[in-house]
């Protein structure tokens, strides 16, 4: 990539904090398996890196419990503002939120205060220039023997079986989407080499994925994420808002999933995880 790649999502706008939470609905048991499989467990101190609206975080909080501490970091203000918002009346008083560029380890030194026991984060490295110089970096923060773990997708799948004209155009014009935009569409294939560039260890991996048919099927998750990436598609000239019909898509990728009996498949979910070697 020769230009810093682009958060395709607009985080301006509420519609995108409740997709991001309509979406984790769906992928935060995903999550969850994975961290708990990592080592995260009670009474750790966690950095989530790209905390978004915090629902990673928030998860994360409910595993540490009470003895634990989760900060999330994030570059958009506006979604920082949000999981401070989300935080409020809730027990997430283990948790604190803090807008920083991501990519610059300096200004990350300075946002936060300590060591952490792990580091995680949830497809926020496909948005970087350098995944592996993120890793490299931010291992810094971790304690002897602390945890990093990253989950990415792969967003070259097929959406759903049958693939019908409709999702098939949609899955089109969002990989042109985010070719354009400059994001890593196979992020969570690439998460071994960049572990190993960072000079970490090679990590143990994961990989998991939702999928449901009929009336469960997940097509209003598919929307919001083809909805909130409207703008950018437009911006690119790849289709316009009335060609997406926004409004009207949710009920339409339904009606394909009912009238072929089939299924709506969620990203493959590929999570990585390694421990920072301890000194002798």
């Amino acid at each position: 990539m020769t230009n810093p790649p682009t958060y395709i999502f607009d985080h301006s706008t509420g519609a995108e904090v409740k997709r991001l939470v309509d979406q984790a609905r769906v992928i935060d048991p995903i999550t969850e398996r994975l961290l708990r499989e990592a080592g995260i467990v009670s009474g750790m101190r966690v950095l989530d890196l790209g905390s978004g609206a915090g629902d990673v975080s928030f998860l994360v909080a409910r595993i540490v419990g009470r003895l634990g501490a989760v900060v999330g970091l994030d570059s958009s203000s506006e979604a920082i503002h949000s999981a401070r918002v989300r935080a409020q009346g809730t027990d997430y008083g283990n948790v604190t939120f803090a807008r920083v560029d991501i990519t610059a380890f300096d200004d990350v030194a300075k946002a936060v205060t300590g060591y952490f026991d792990a580091v995680i984060g949830r497809f926020i490295l496909q948005f970087v220039p350098n995944p592996s110089q993120v890793v490299r970096d931010i291992s810094r923060m971790l304690n002897p023997g602390g945890l990093m773990c990253f989950q990415e997708v792969d967003d070259w799948y097929t959406w759903s079986y049958p693939q019908t004209e409709l999702w098939d155009q949609l899955r089109s014009w969002f990989l042109e989407a985010l070719s354009g935009a400059g994001i890593e569409q196979r992020m969570g294939l690439r998460l071994y080499q960049a572990f190993k560039a960072a000079g970490l260890p090679g990590p143990a991996l994961r990989l998991e994925a939702a999928i449901a048919g009929g009336q469960d099927a997940p097509a209003s998750v598919w929307a919001g994420v083809i909805r909130a990436a409207v703008p950018m598609i437009e911006r690119l000239g790849i289709a316009t808002v009335d060609q997406i019909d926004p409004d009207s898509l949710t009920e339409r990728l339904m009606a394909d999933i009912l009238a072929q009996d089939g299924v709506v498949i969620g990203p493959p979910m590929i999570g990585a995880w390694a421990r920072m070697e301890t000194s002798t």
